[in-house]
């Protein structure tokens, strides 16, 4: 089986921890990049410029061609699953299941600044302002090691993803979604949770802070393989 995970807001590939190792040595293909303009790829602050999801969509799109990825599990952690959710139709025939860590799950036309709550009056930012990231405090979940390792890392997120709409339906594959107990309330995750429980649908949990392959990567490998059958 073929994964294609894809990180969170002010994080890059670095993210997923041990998992994509875990997975490999289960004998599968794993790619975890970093989305364009994150991780190891964030410019300095005089070349920052708009990023949209339509970039990080095309370069998933991208990465599982070149690589000829097929029966591919997508993986969204965070505002990952929104850049999965979108990414789903680019990928076409060769996605087999998407899965949502702790993320939102968006429908077709809303957009990344929505999932947090009603916007109200707040003014929205430009769409080439990039947002600072706010460093993951000791305690709560995390130990000192694992925020440690978190903060030596994080970095600014551009703003232009979470402005645009999703572009595309609901992907007709399996869905599996697994929220984190630990996760704040106000997080998109969590009202996407709250939306599960009104509707009755499924989903697993893990007994974790947000930054859950990090912190219990053994446990997000089982969910992964389980998914992969």
């Amino acid at each position: 089986m073929n994964f294609l995970l894809v990180h969170g807001a002010f994080r890059g590939g670095w993210a997923w921890g041990e998992v994509p190792d875990s997975l490999r040595a289960r004998g599968h293909r794993v790619e975890a990049p970093s989305l364009l303009g994150m991780g190891e790829l964030t410019p300095p602050p005089e070349r920052r410029g708009a990023v949209h999801l339509a970039d990080w969509v095309a370069q998933l799109a991208h990465l599982a061609h070149l690589a000829d990825l097929r029966d591919i599990v997508l993986a969204g952690h965070s505002q990952g699953g929104m850049v999965a959710r979108a990414a789903a139709a680019a990928l076409g025939d060769r996605l087999r299941a998407i899965a949502y860590l702790d993320s939102p799950l968006p429908t077709q036309g809303r957009r990344g600044v929505e999932l947090s709550g009603p916007m109200g009056d707040r003014a929205l930012p430009p769409a080439d302002a990039w947002m600072d990231p706010v460093p993951v405090p000791a305690g709560g979940g995390y130990t000192d090691d694992v925020a440690a390792f978190i903060n030596e890392r994080i970095g600014p997120t551009p703003v232009g993803p979470s402005l645009d709409p999703m572009p595309d339906p609901e992907p007709t594959v399996p869905r599996h979604v697994a929220f984190c107990d630990l996760t704040p309330p106000g997080f998109p995750s969590t009202l996407a949770r709250a939306a599960l429980d009104d509707s009755g649908d499924d989903y697993d949990v893990f007994d974790t802070a947000h930054d859950v392959a990090l912190i219990d990567p053994a446990a997000v490998t089982d969910w992964l393989a389980d998914i992969a059958g």
